[in-house]
């Protein structure tokens, strides 16, 4: 396997987001090390993303790490219980990040499935605050460079998803017009995913067909 450099951040938003999908995510605590295979994602557009914490270049102690550069972890709490794990894209200074939304568990079922209380494996790390709990994710993390980090790293096992799906972003109707923009993609066909796959007018998803990996 070949460790993510942070070239590979470096991109923009939109192709690091389709990029990471079927990527492994390897997380290396003292009890033990579990990692997944990135199923689901959505990206976030910075300033100009009205779904994005850093819109209209907000910054604050939570928001600064996403002005760093691409490869820097953006970890924070959901409605009081939940951690999200998210990783910066492009340049310093372009507040932009892709949120891992769920992944195929790979290494370490066992300690994933005590975390979180022997779910169901199609439901263990789906969903981005079941897989930071099923992973041991902490915001204390949340600043730090994945690229450099002795504990989470970004892997390419040579796997590339035959087709990958795309729609709109889940929890995000008060962004307006920017919660139509279809920044969440998915692998087309994987069990290990969100449930709510459609545009809520019923519309199905876009398929982006892949024949060689976005690098």
């Amino acid at each position: 396997m070949r460790k993510l450099n942070e070239e590979f951040f470096l991109q923009d938003v939109w192709t690091v987001s389709q990029a990471l999908l079927g990527k492994v995510l390897v997380v290396s605590q003292p009890e033990g090390t579990t990692a997944i295979r990135i199923t689901e994602v959505e990206a976030y557009g910075g300033i100009q993303d009205r779904a994005c914490h850093a819109f209209g270049g907000k910054y604050t102690p939570r928001t600064a790490p996403m002005y760093k550069k691409g490869g820097t972890l953006y970890i924070y709490l959901c409605y009081g219980i939940h951690n999200m794990l998210n990783i910066v894209t492009s340049e310093e200074g372009n507040p932009c990040a892709v949120l891992i939304r769920a992944g195929e568990p790979l290494q370490g079922i066992p300690l994933m499935q005590q975390r979180r209380r022997e779910v169901a494996l199609n439901k263990l790390t789906v969903g981005p605050g079941s897989l930071t709990q099923a992973m041991a994710i902490p915001r204390s993390w949340s600043g730090q460079s994945i690229v450099e980090h002795p504990h989470i790293s970004l892997w390419d096992d040579g796997y590339i998803p035959e087709s990958i799906a795309t729609g709109p972003r889940i929890g995000v109707d008060y962004a307006g017009e920017d919660a139509e923009k279809p920044w969440r993609y998915w692998i087309k066909d994987s069990p290990f995913i969100s449930r709510a796959l459609s545009h809520k007018t019923g519309l199905p998803p876009t398929l982006i067909r892949k024949t060689t990996p976005t690098q």
